[in-house]
């Protein structure tokens, strides 16, 4: 029987870094809100609603036009993963499970996943479009490392959450 186990270390990363990891945290934060909004409206003007495939396709376009190029600059694998958490979300709400998702706030706790090609290598961690982020490994690592959630608290401090699918 395989276990889904989460390992969360502190992350240490430089002004380089952190400045990288800020605007990942705000596009996710973006991408959540700008689609929450067109999936509300799009209820509201014609009373069905929207799925993955199609905010998916939307981001796409969205990441063409001029004004929104600068979602280009973080990995889109993450904006992806943003857009299953929002769906996930609603799909909740349908089905009488949570409340109705709310809108991101910049204030609050930041994060981001990055579901694939992420690796740790001798205390480095190394994230699409940012390599070499000193990382605190003080236990072992188990399992098979499925993704990694980065996130920030309100203190300042960056934690890494990596996902592992262990064989129980």
């Amino acid at each position: 029987m395989k276990i889904n186990k989460a390992f969360k270390f502190r992350i240490y990363p430089n002004n380089q870094q952190k400045q990288f990891l800020a605007q990942s945290f705000g596009c996710a934060r973006f991408v959540y809100n700008h689609f929450l909004r067109q999936r509300i409206d799009y209820y509201a003007d014609t009373g069905k609603g929207l799925t993955y495939h199609n905010n998916a396709l939307a981001l796409t376009q969205l990441k063409k036009q001029p004004e929104f190029e600068w979602l280009n600059n973080i990995n889109s694998q993450s904006l992806q993963q943003t857009l299953r958490n929002l769906d996930i979300a609603y799909n909740n709400f349908f089905n009488k499970h949570a409340k109705f998702p709310k809108f991101k706030k910049k204030r609050n706790h930041r994060s981001f996943q990055v579901p694939q090609h992420f690796n740790i290598k001798d205390d480095r961690l190394d994230i699409p479009k940012c390599k070499g982020i000193k990382i605190k490994l003080h236990r072992a690592i188990e399992g098979v490392m499925k993704s990694i959630t980065i996130s920030r608290t309100p203190s300042g401090k960056y934690f890494a959450s990596i996902l592992c699918e262990l064989e129980r």
